[in-house]
């Protein structure tokens, strides 16, 4: 299969029926544009955008900034990485760049150049916290 979709449920237990994969035989260069789960088992050279979970199948080798909600990375990547949610570099992985995420994960074994930056979550922004002012004594 060179670009479709796959009918199976993923580890996590998510019907991955909307997940598109780029096979081993694919070499794209230009960027992607993904609503839904993406497997990456090819080669890309330039930017991928998603608002789903992205994985990088181990074998895979990218040249290319990547942002999504969740990115999984078992092969090869050289770029930045942006994830609303959450990074998880298997022990396979080679990654050459800058990470920004909520949280991140490493195995044993795996290879991260880079700097990373875990970012404060946005509900945690959202709801200071709230200090109470001293009451104050009323005289009769």
């Amino acid at each position: 299969m060179a670009f479709g979709s796959k009918r199976e449920v993923s580890q996590t237990g998510i019907n991955t029926s909307d997940q598109s994969v780029l096979a081993k035989d694919i070499v794209v260069k230009g960027d992607l544009i993904c609503q839904g789960l993406l497997r990456i088992e090819g080669k890309v050279e330039g930017a991928i955008k998603g608002n789903g979970e992205i994985t990088i199948a181990e074998g895979a080798e990218l040249k290319a900034d990547i942002e999504g909600r969740k990115i999984i990375v078992l092969g090869k990547v050289e770029g930045n990485i942006k994830a609303k949610e959450s990074v998880e570099i298997i022990s396979s992985a080679k990654v050459f760049g800058d990470i920004t995420t909520d949280k991140i994960s490493i195995e044993e074994g795996a290879v991260f150049t880079g700097k990373c930056v875990t970012k404060v979550p946005e509900k945690a922004k959202e709801e200071p916290s709230k200090k109470e002012e001293p009451k104050k004594g009323v005289s009769k």
